[in-house]
């Protein structure tokens, strides 16, 4: 597993670089504009942007032929969809953590908007973890020779999602506002939902693919 985890790395290495330099470069946004929606929005992108990399990074496996050679490894084939899904939570994860060079910003120029924050790290979240379930799958499935494409279809599926979800509380309550806390905190529990339906569902793809 370990073994696995470093290669994942190495694999994204690169694209991590980038991510890096595309969250650092927003958080420069509030010396141009700002108000509690440029917070949120850029909050999401840095939550978004280490996510949305995993496409180049799976290319690369299918180019090199790792991703048929990994199926030879003496690891079970749960063990590499296991180091996949976690090198995902990571990626995940240092999007938070770039974020907070934004947090630290806002705070020393005075225009740190807790709601806004809030409100930043849901959507960003939703968007990260719902396109990552969605599009993972399929590229287990059909290859990831069009993963940019999936990528951008599966964001747009999320948001998607998030239109639904307000529907329906929407029927239930005229006030649910579909940029509203209540909507957010729902869209992000279904993705998690979904990261996990999307696991299983990768799990049973790898154990019955072939080379």
């Amino acid at each position: 597993m370990k073994g696995l985890l470093i290669n994942n790395y190495y694999s994204m290495q690169d694209n991590i670089k980038l991510s890096f330099g595309i969250a650092l470069a927003v958080v420069l946004i509030p010396l141009f504009a700002s108000g509690s929606k440029v917070m949120s929005m850029i909050i999401a992108v840095q939550t978004f942007v280490f996510a949305s990399n995993m496409g180049t990074s799976l290319q690369m496996d299918e180019t090199s032929k790792w991703n048929k050679w990994e199926l030879t490894l003496p690891v079970t084939r749960t063990a590499v969809i296991n180091a996949k899904y976690i090198s995902f939570i990571f990626l995940i994860t240092m999007g938070l953590a770039s974020s907070l060079v934004t947090l630290l910003l806002h705070g020393f120029i005075g225009e740190l908007d807790v709601n806004a924050v809030i409100d930043g790290y849901l959507f960003g979240l939703q968007l990260a973890i719902t396109s990552i379930a969605i599009v993972y799958p399929l590229i287990l499935k059909l290859g990831a020779e069009k993963s940019d494409v999936l990528l951008l279809t599966a964001a747009g599926l999320s948001i998607g999602l998030k239109m639904v979800i307000w529907y329906i509380l929407y029927m239930f309550n005229n006030d649910i506002n579909f940029n509203g806390r209540t909507v957010g905190i729902v869209s992000t529990l279904a993705a998690l939902l979904l990261f996990a339906v999307s696991y299983l569902i990768s799990a049973r793809i790898q154990r019955h693919k072939e080379f």
